[in-house]
């Protein structure tokens, strides 16, 4: 029995790890309290045995001898304390070595005035307390026969006195082993419904405690770490970390172990899974993208609960891997948030049976407890990635507004002031009338169109017609203006929608047809457009159809993917609108982009 050094540890259910007796007065291991008493006892030992007059001064070499092996030997018991050694079978020969030397000193230097009765009631009483009743009364047959033969080398039990005085010296000790076999078993008795771990408890049951109070240590250091951090990669490393330390029941991680963080790579696509942690395992493995075709894995996920198995070495999955190789015993868990299955957790071993079902047990409270603290990571990373592209999309807005501005009403502007001052100029030469009517004339229809463009700029901005009558209005609106300013034929026909979503949704989706018809006018070279809006199966159908030139539709679903063209903006905020986006469009056929928004999201009825 491995026990610890417990100075003063009080006798509380937080200590558990140490077989304590649950006395308030004596609340140290056994072990370590006979250690500590055993040196005041052969200190008495020597005392009683100068006190006696009638030892010889002979004797004294013998006494000192036995003394000194006597202490050698508590020194050995402590030592194996103090490093951890200590095993049950020790405290057996302390306990023997302890009678040998109490014999030993009674049959050297005993008398009938001085017995040297408390050199044998120690023995007794350690034994008594350590073993039990039993055990203590086993202490006292060796002790009553030194006593005996003592007793008949030195002619003791002529009278009736001297054998009444054999016979009351047994008697105590047999109290004494009665008395310390009981206060054990009274204590035991006390203190088991509390859980505190008691002298003599088999040891099966104290290391099961040592395991669950080790076991809640992890869970709360691994509740801690996770609280405090917001790390996708972090959370699975220090999960993985802690549950294998936690199921090698030391402070260090089992070298048998394995351990593998899988995720899948599309959320509710099973098929791959990626190594995003590990622990034990090459460098050839992290990262490493494999299948999800197993049927441990299968098993796993489909039951969202733990599995054991013994060789997965024909696994198609795990065979890829060459840190699962030589694996004979392996533990899957399903990394679980509510109804969303992120990935596995799996854990394998060399040795054979390794994992049992406390082990799959304290495996899924980490899970748990990391598939939360992943859910919230996750949150966090997506917070943060819209927070980016609200500010991209806002400096990408600016810069438009910028380049808008400076292409046209800043040119306008300018060519208005040189102009003006070419009228200057001619007025001060005393040019013909009609010319400087004539400039004036071209300056006055310049100037009504930058006003146009400007009003064209601001309503795209923000329609104020949007908010008073709605998107079918602005949209109309817009229509004539882009007549006005642009020369474009823009119609539209709307059927079914009258106001049934909110006015941000509205907004968002006018934006949309914006950039759209922006589009349109860049690059299209189109004379038409149709912007057309139906209500069906609960969904509102928006298309911006043009007769332009058109263009390759993959290869700008392509440079979407990579961050380029206006297309990207006009599908995130679909995609924030719940709907569904497409463009269809190819060389010399013109272009129509669809939109399909759920009303249900946005609906103004309640």
């Amino acid at each position: 029995m491995t026990t610890q050094h417990p100075a003063a540890t009080p006798v509380t259910s937080s200590s558990p790890g140490k077989e304590v007796i649950a006395l308030p007065w004596m609340a140290l291991s056994v072990d370590w309290l006979i250690a500590y008493l055993r040196w005041p006892w052969l200190a008495m030992a020597l005392v009683l045995v100068w006190l006696n007059p009638g030892t010889d001064p002979e004797t004294f070499f013998y006494v000192y001898g036995i003394a000194g092996l006597a202490a050698f030997h508590n020194v050995l018991q402590t030592a194996a304390l103090y490093f951890r050694f200590h095993q049950f079978w020790m405290r057996v020969v302390g306990i023997v070595v302890d009678l040998a030397v109490a014999g030993l000193l009674i049959l050297i230097a005993g008398s009938p005035s001085n017995p040297l009765l408390p050199v044998a009631i120690f023995p007794v009483l350690c034994a008594a307390l350590s073993t039990g009743i039993v055990g203590g009364l086993s202490a006292v047959v060796p002790m009553a026969l030194v006593y005996v033969g003592s007793a008949a080398i030195r002619q003791q039990l002529d009278s009736l006195t001297d054998i009444h005085t054999l016979i009351s010296h047994i008697a105590l000790l047999v109290v004494v082993a009665g008395v310390a076999g009981l206060l054990r078993s009274g204590s035991e008795t006390g203190a088991r419904g509390s859980g505190i771990p008691l002298i003599g408890a088999p040891s099966q049951e104290l290391e099961q405690l040592r395991r669950a109070y080790r076991h809640a240590t992890v869970v709360r250091q691994m509740a801690t770490t996770l609280s405090a951090t917001l790390s996708y990669e972090r959370v699975l490393r220090t999960m993985l970390e802690l549950s294998m330390i936690a199921i090698s029941e030391s402070d260090a991680i089992n070298p048998s172990l394995v351990g593998l963080v899988m995720l899948f790579e599309q959320e509710g696509n099973f098929e791959q899974l990626r190594v995003y942690a590990g622990r034990n395992i090459p460098r050839v493995d992290e990262n490493q993208l494999v299948s999800g075709k197993s049927e441990l894995i299968a098993q796993t996920v489909s039951s969202a609960e733990p599995h054991i198995t013994g060789d997965v070495s024909d696994d198609p999955v795990f065979s890829q891997l060459l840190c699962m190789r030589g694996i004979r015993s392996a533990l899957c868990v399903p990394l679980r948030a509510g109804l969303d299955t992120f990935g596995v957790v799996v854990l394998g071993s060399s040795l054979p049976d390794f994992f049992n079902a406390e082990h799959a047990e304290l495996l899924s409270t980490f899970c748990h407890q990391a598939s939360l603290a992943l859910k919230n990571a996750q949150l966090y990373q997506n917070l943060q990635l819209e927070q980016r592209r609200i500010l991209e999309k806002e400096s990408e807005a600016r810069h438009k507004l910028a380049r808008e501005l400076h292409d046209g009403p800043t040119q306008s502007i300018s060519a208005i002031a040189m102009r003006l001052n070419y009228v200057r100029m001619m007025i001060e030469k005393q040019q013909p009338l009609d010319k400087v009517v004539e400039e004036v004339s071209q300056i006055e229809a310049l100037a009504c169109q930058t006003t146009q463009e400007i009003r064209m700029m601001l309503f795209t901005l923000r329609p104020v017609i949007l908010e008073t009558r709605g998107l079918v209005a602005a949209l109309r609106q817009y229509a004539e203006r882009l007549r006005q300013t642009d020369g474009l034929n823009v119609r539209v026909d709307a059927q079914g929608y009258r106001g049934q979503l909110e006015k941000e949704a509205e907004g968002i989706i006018f934006s949309i047809v914006e950039e759209a018809i922006s589009n349109v006018k860049k690059h299209a070279k189109a004379r038409n457009v149709l912007i057309r809006l139906r209500v069906e199966d609960h969904l509102l159908r928006v298309e911006i159809q043009d007769d332009g030139v058109g263009f390759d539709a993959e290869a700008a679903r392509l440079r979407r993917e990579a961050g380029h063209m206006g297309l990207l903006n006009m599908e995130d905020r679909v995609e924030y609108l719940g709907g569904h986006f497409v463009i269809e469009s190819q060389p010399g056929a013109g272009t129509c982009v669809r939109l399909e928004i759920p009303l249900h999201r946005w609906s103004t009825v309640s």
